[in-house]
């Protein structure tokens, strides 16, 4: 990840599988022992728990979509880099609702163009709303 275009471009791939259904090929973007933190849900650790926590979520949905707004892209003198966005969430809901919500994802990024951590935001209340 050499330039904000590149991490941009990553961070719309990795929503776009997700949006998709593809969420094995969202996990290759991701470091085997990533550090997810969904809102105020408890920390998840590695790949297999990460996909628990985005499962969780999708099952509520019939279709979901991510767009990223406003993005900032932050080298580090580690080789990594600090990305941090705003995203527009769209869920259209098993239970017939069509929700939308505004979320913010702080994560870094190694060199080899993988999440190393994602910390997400966003108020999921109506999601899991009955």
């Amino acid at each position: 990840m050499t330039t904000a275009l590149t991490s941009r471009s990553f961070v719309e791939k990795y929503y776009e599988l997700i949006d998709n259904g593809h969420v094995d090929d969202a996990m290759e973007l991701t470091t085997e022992d990533i550090k997810f933190k969904f809102a105020n849900a408890a920390p998840a650790v590695g790949r297999s728990a990460t996909r628990a926590g985005i499962d969780r979520v999708l099952d509520q949905c019939n279709k979901i979509k991510h767009d990223v707004l406003t993005f900032f892209d932050i080298p580090r003198g580690d080789g990594l880099r600090d990305v941090i966005f705003e995203l527009r969430i769209t869920y259209d809901l098993k239970n017939g609702k069509h929700v939308s919500i505004p979320g913010c994802a702080v994560t870094t990024v190694n060199s080899d163009g993988r999440f190393v951590e994602q910390r997400l935001y966003g108020d999921l209340t109506d999601v899991f709303a009955e």
